[in-house]
C-alpha cells in the first residue's frame, strides 16, 4: 500500500497505522493497543459497576407487565431480525457466493470473457497522493484483465487542472509498454473531461462520452470515485460475473477505509464498513441489492447506455407531501439503484473483492461524522420510500421488508434511551443504568461483526455503535420533515435545497420544524405515559372527578380501639411527634413538654360546617 517506512500494529498481525506514500501521510484504520487497553479497561469497570443494579432494575421491571412486554416484545423483534440477517450473511459468504463463482468461472469458459471495459471516475481537486494512489491502482488492475477485444477506456471527469496534471503523470509512468499485452490492448485510452458542477453532472458528463463509442452490451462500465482505491485480483474477481445466466445487470464490492485524521473517526468508518458487509451479504442472498454504493460499483453496457438510465442519474428528484418535489444533490448510487430495481434487474454482492477509500480529515472529525450522517440517513431516508412503493414484486419479500424495517427502526431504537433519560430525571437512576448495560452487553453482538469483517479488535466499536445508533435515529426523524436541505461538506462543500424558491417556503419551513418538534415530543411522553415516569393519565381523575353536592367529613372517631383517622394535609400524631421531640432541644423544653403529654386534654367535637366540606 504504496511507501510504507514505519508500521504500528494492530491485532491480529494487521497494521492499525501506516505511513503511506513518499509524502509520508499517516493514515489509520483505527487506534493500537496503547490506545484500546485502556479504553476496554473503563468499559469492564463501568460494566462492573453497572452491573450492581440489575437486581433492582429486575425487580421493579418484574412488578410491571406491560413494561415487560413492550421492551420484551420489541427486544424480539430487533434480535430476531438480527438473528436472520446474519444467518443470511453466513449463508451467502459461505455457501451461495462460492457456488456462484464456480459457476461465473464455468460461463467465462463456455462463453468467453468479458469483451469491453470502460471506467468512469470523478475526482474533484483531490490531493495528489490519493490521486496517485487510486489511479496507479486502475493500471495496475487494468493490466491484468484477460480477454478484451479492445483496449479499455478511461474516462476522467475532473474538477481542476492540478487533477488532470496529476493524472496524465501517472498514465504515463504505469502505461508504458507491456510484454504480456498486444498494441492493440495497451494502453488504455486515456479521457480527460473538466465538470466541476457536481458530482452527478459530472457523472452524466462522463457517461454520455463512454456511450459516444457506442459500448459492447456485455462489456461493463465501472463507476468509482477518485478516492477509491482497488484492491489486488478486484478485475479478476468481479469481472466474470457478467457472464453468468440470468444475466447480471450490476455488482458492486466490500469496501475498508483508511483515514487521515483522529483515531475514533478511522474507527467508526471501520464499524461502518463491518456491519455494511453483513447486510449487504444478506440482502444479496434474495438476489438484489438495497444500494449500488457510489464509491465503486459496476455496470453492464447495456445499461450504462441506456438513454433512461443517464436521466435518472442526471435529473433525479423525489416527491414529498410538504415540499412537493425537489432535485437530489448526492444519491447516484441511490438514483442508479432505483432505475434497476424498478425493472426487476438482477444485482450482486462480491464480497470477495475489496476496495479501499481514502478520507482526509480537514477541520473538526465531529462536524465531518455528523455531515456524513445526514447525506448518508438522508439519501437512504429520501430514496426508500418510492422505492418501498415498488412492492415485493419487484423487489421481493425479503429486500421488501427490509426497507419497511429501516422506517421502523427509527423508532424502536429510541425506546431504550428514552426510557433511561426519564428514569435518570425521575431520579431512578438504578433503572438508567440497567438500560445502559443492557446496551453495552447487546451491542457486543453488533461489534463482533465488524471485528471479523477487520480482521482486528477494537474496543472503540461499542461506545460508538451506541452513539451510532442513536444519532442516526434523531437525525432520521428531523429529515423526515425537511428532505430537501441537502449538504456535502467533503468534495467541495457542497449545498442543496430547490424548495427556497418555491412558493410559501417560510410556512412550509415553520411546519417543518413544528412537525420535527412536536414529534419528538409526542415520542417523549408517549413512552413516559406507558412507563409511569410521566403519571398524568394516574392524577386525571383528581383533576376531572366532581360531584353535585359537597362531601362533608365526620368529626374523627377517637373511641377506644380505633385507628385515628388523618385527615388529607395533616400529620399523623406519631409524626407530629417525632418533630416536636426532634425540636425540643433544651433540658427545660424537654420537661414541659413531659408535664403536657402527661395533663390529659378532652377533645371537643369540631365542627365542620357543609359548606367548609372538602370535594374530591
Amino acid at each position: 500500500m504504496g511507501h510504507h517506512r514505519s508500521w504500528e500494529y494492530g491485532s491480529w498481525g494487521l497494521p492499525s497505522e501506516v505511513v503511506f506514500s513518499q509524502e509520508s501521510i499517516c493514515l489509520r484504520r483505527g487506534a493500537s493497543w496503547r490506545f484500546q487497553v485502556p479504553l476496554l479497561i473503563l468499559l469492564i469497570a463501568i460494566g462492573v459497576v453497572l452491573s450492581g443494579t440489575v437486581g433492582e432494575f429486575m425487580d421493579w421491571a418484574g412488578h410491571r407487565l406491560g413494561i415487560l412486554l413492550m421492551f420484551g416484545g420489541i427486544g424480539c423483534w430487533r434480535w430476531g431480525w438480527f438473528a436472520l440477517q446474519s444467518v443470511r450473511a453466513v449463508l451467502y459468504r459461505y455457501w451461495a457466493f462460492p457456488r456462484l463463482r464456480i459457476r461465473a468461472a464455468q460461463a467465462v469458459i463456455d462463453n468467453g470473457p468479458v469483451p469491453e471495459l470502460a471506467i468512469l471516475a470523478v475526482t474533484y481537486k483531490e490531493k495528489p497522493w490519493i490521486t496517485r494512489a487510486v489511479f496507479e491502482s486502475l493500471f495496475r488492475e487494468l493490466a491484468s484483465v484477460k480477454g478484451l477485444e479492445c483496449a479499455p477506456k478511461v474516462v476522467v471527469a475532473t474538477g481542476g487542472d492540478s487533477d488532470d496534471e496529476t493524472i496524465r503523470e501517472i498514465y504515463s509512468e504505469s502505461c508504458g509498454s507491456s510484454s504480456e499485452l498486444t498494441p492493440k490492448l495497451w494502453p488504455p485510452k486515456l479521457v480527460l473531461l473538466r465538470d466541476d458542477t457536481g458530482k452527478r453532472p459530472a457523472i452524466a458528463t462522463a457517461l454520455r462520452q463512454i456511450v459516444a463509442d457506442k459500448p459492447h452490451p456485455d462489456g461493463v462500465v465501472v463507476f468509482m470515485d477518485g478516492d477509491t482505491m482497488m484492491q489486488p485480483g478486484l478485475m479478476r474477481k468481479v469481472l466474470p460475473l457478467f457472464r453468468l445466466r440470468p444475466e447480471v445487470s450490476a455488482v458492486t464490492t466490500n469496501e475498508n477505509g483508511w483515514a487521515k485524521g483522529p483515531r475514533w473517526f478511522a474507527e467508526w468508518i471501520s464499524l461502518r464498513f463491518g456491519l455494511r458487509h453483513r447486510t449487504m451479504c444478506s440482502i444479496a442472498l434474495s438476489g438484489k441489492l438495497l444500494c449500488l454504493t457510489g464509491r465503486f460499483s459496476v455496470f453492464r453496457g447495456s445499461v450504462a447506455s441506456d438513454p433512461t438510465f443517464l436521466d435518472q442519474i442526471l435529473r433525479d428528484s423525489i416527491h414529498h407531501w410538504l415540499w412537493d418535489s425537489f432535485d437530489m444533490l448526492s444519491g447516484d448510487d441511490k438514483s442508479t439503484w432505483f432505475w434497476l430495481a424498478a425493472r426487476g434487474r438482477r444485482m450482486l454482492y462480491v464480497p470477495d473483492a475489496m476496495v479501499t477509500t481514502l478520507e482526509v480529515i480537514s477541520g473538526s472529525a465531529l462536524e465531518r461524522t455528523l455531515a456524513n450522517i445526514r447525506r448518508w440517513s438522508g439519501n437512504s431516508l429520501r430514496h426508500s420510500w418510492r422505492a418501498f412503493k415498488l412492492g415485493p414484486g419487484k423487489l421481493g419479500w425479503f429486500c421488501w421488508y427490509s426497507l419497511l424495517d429501516q422506517r421502523l427502526a427509527i423508532w424502536t431504537v429510541l425506546v431504550g434511551p428514552v426510557f433511561a433519560l426519564l428514569a435518570l430525571l425521575g431520579g431512578h437512576y438504578a433503572l438508567a443504568a440497567g438500560y445502559l448495560l443492557w446496551v453495552m452487553c447487546s451491542r457486543i453482538a453488533h461489534s463482533a461483526i465488524s471485528w471479523w469483517h477487520g480482521r482486528r479488535f477494537s474496543a472503540f466499536y461499542l461506545p460508538l455503535q451506541i452513539a451510532s445508533d442513536w444519532v442516526i435515529s434523531i437525525t432520521k426523524i428531523w429529515i423526515l420533515f425537511h428532505p430537501a436541505k441537502q449538504a456535502w461538506l467533503n468534495r467541495g462543500a457542497r449545498t442543496l435545497d430547490t424548495t427556497k424558491s418555491g412558493t410559501f417556503y417560510q410556512i412550509r419551513a415553520a411546519v417543518a420544524h413544528y412537525l420535527y418538534g412536536f414529534t419528538c415530543m409526542a415520542t417523549v411522553i408517549l413512552i413516559g405515559l406507558y412507563t409511569g415516569f410521566l403519571p398524568v393519565l394516574k392524577e386525571v381523575p383528581l383533576f376531572f372527578q366532581s360531584g353535585s353536592g359537597e362531601m362533608a367529613l365526620s368529626p374523627p372517631d377517637r373511641r377506644p380501639g380505633n385507628d385515628p383517622v388523618i385527615l388529607f394535609g395533616a400529620d399523623s400524631p406519631i409524626h407530629s411527634e417525632k418533630r416536636a421531640s426532634r425540636a425540643l432541644t433544651t433540658p427545660h423544653e424537654k420537661r414541659v413538654s413531659s408535664l403536657l403529654t402527661a395533663t390529659p386534654i378532652v377533645p371537643q367535637s369540631p365542627k365542620v360546617h357543609q359548606s367548609t366540606a372538602l370535594s374530591l
